[in-house]
């Protein structure tokens, strides 16, 4: 999959990520200050080699850092807020990873609001989040060592500091139903996000293309063709909801991969030497049809031997007369070629009442377009474009270049995409976190122990950074070879 690639960057990336991998492994877990400061040495090399990175190809991260770290942000917002509102005691709330910029206080022994130096996200830190245990009602002595570079903030009047510590209320010693609240809740606030962001672009006065969407082929044996589809047909709605390019139809039929679909029609048929098709009834049709989760890719030939694997060129010129034998005939989810005639550029908003729920119309699409992606991949068709910290900032710097609705709607879409994939039961996620919680709510109260659900977390942290590492290869491995990230 990498012949011929130039080496230096993927080797300078992978290089990194080892590097990091092993220091972390070779410098042990421990509570002891010392240690933990230790352990940040593990992050040294692949930070160098992002810098490195970033310093060779710049275009997309001076936006990449802001835009991920907005939208963790918010995530980890969620957590702070709810914690909060249960009275969990929070130890800090972070922008960015450590090590630490620099911290402040607004009360003695209160959380501490910090800024770090790793500006990919941030974190809540919460005490019994991990499954340690403290004694309800018991005063937890201060930390072996101060806090560094962090200031107390107080404004008003003074008086004087505490001598001990408020009582610890831990996460972990909260009902079953808080904590899944607390859980939950970053997923939500990224959910929150794109729903608010899809509605202020509905409400934005935005030019968009509209014409009419014809239909200028029909695979044989394809869904189109079963359902009844014909050239010159042209496509009016899918499940009700208007057409007004091939985008909105390309959108609503990937959301609907494997589903029996309404297609509403007005039939038409072409004129010879006429681009436009003349309609042959007034009245729209509705036609069902369930579009496939991995089409067919047919081989033209003169006789087919073969009808799985092969069609004929009689038939494949009928679906598009540029298909030469020997050439491959790729279909879509239902088979059609698609055209748009009358095309114009309207200025187009709407009111609040409308954009609600096109808003949750759009998330929805996202969704269910990313899991049939997902589907289409396991079902042996293309990859589903899944793109880590490289892709994302390469993405991000073509997307800003269009202007601030894509690049908004951008953000949308990884903010959905972070919310879903967070609170799947993956360990180390919210998600696995979500898992245990439940575990102990079937066993009536009673949890796995925390060594066991932290070893847990552990592998399923260490294979989704894997996962990042690859991802990040074969991100930079498309970038090398000039492959836009854009699909």
């Amino acid at each position: 999959m990498f012949a011929g690639l130039p080496t230096g960057e993927i080797l300078l990336l992978t290089l990194g990520a080892l590097t990091s991998g092993v220091l972390w492994y070779l410098i042990p877990l421990s509570n002891n200050s010392a240690v933990v400061r230790r352990r940040w040495i593990a992050y040294i090399p692949v930070v160098a080699a992002i810098v490195l990175y970033v310093v060779l190809r710049p275009q997309g991260w001076m936006l990449i850092f802001p835009v991920l770290g907005f939208l963790i942000l918010i995530h980890e917002l969620g957590h702070f807020l709810t914690a909060k509102w249960f009275g969990i005691t929070v130890k800090e709330f972070g922008f960015g990873f450590p090590p630490r910029m620099f911290g402040v206080r607004f009360k003695p022994y209160g959380t501490i609001y910090s800024i770090n130096w790793i500006p990919l996200g941030g974190f809540v830190r919460m005490v019994g989040e991990h499954g340690e245990e403290i004694e309800k009602g018991t005063l937890v002595g201060q930390a072996q060592e101060p806090d560094r570079n962090v200031v107390l903030y107080r404004r008003g009047s003074s008086g004087p500091v505490p001598s001990e510590p408020p009582p610890e209320v831990s996460f972990g010693e909260q009902s079953i139903l808080k904590r899944v609240i607390v859980l939950v809740a970053g997923s939500f606030m990224n959910l929150l996000f794109p729903a608010i962001a899809f509605t202020v672009i509905f409400l934005l006065p935005q030019d968009i293309t509209v014409g009419t969407v014809v239909i200028n082929g029909v695979a044989p044996g394809s869904p189109a063709q079963e359902a009844g589809i014909t050239r010159g047909d042209v496509i009016i709605a899918v499940n009700g909801r208007d057409v007004d390019n091939h985008f909105d139809l390309i959108q609503r039929i990937m959301a609907r991969l494997g589903s029996p679909t309404e297609i509403t029609v007005r039939r038409g048929t072409f004129i010879s030497g006429s681009p436009i098709p003349e309609f042959t009834s007034a009245e729209p049709v509705v036609l069902t049809i369930e579009p496939r989760l991995n089409p067919p890719s047919l081989i033209v030939v003169e006789t087919v031997t073969d009808s799985s694997r092969q069609v004929s060129l009689q038939d494949a010129q009928r679906y598009n007369s540029e298909l030469k034998l020997g050439e491959e005939m790729t279909q879509g989810a239902i088979g059609v070629l698609i055209g748009t005639t009358n095309e114009s550029v309207v200025k187009r908003s709407h009111s609040l009442f409308e954009a609600v729920p096109m808003s949750l119309g759009r998330m929805r699409d996202v969704v269910l377009i990313s899991k049939n992606g997902i589907a289409r991949w396991t079902a042996g068709g293309p990859d589903p474009g899944l793109a880590g910290p490289v892709g994302i900032a390469s993405v991000t710097g073509q997307v800003a270049q269009v202007g601030i609705s894509p690049l908004i709607e951008l953000m949308a879409l990884i903010s959905i995409s972070l919310g879903v994939v967070n609170i799947l039961p993956i360990p180390a996620l919210d998600g696995g976190r979500l898992l245990f919680v439940m575990i102990e709510w079937v066993r009536r109260g009673k949890r796995i122990s925390p060594e066991r659900e932290g070893l847990v977390h552990m592998v399923g942290f260490v294979v989704l950074i894997s996962l990042i590492v690859l991802i990040t290869i074969v991100d930079v491995q498309r970038l090398v070879s000039g492959e836009s990230l854009l699909r």
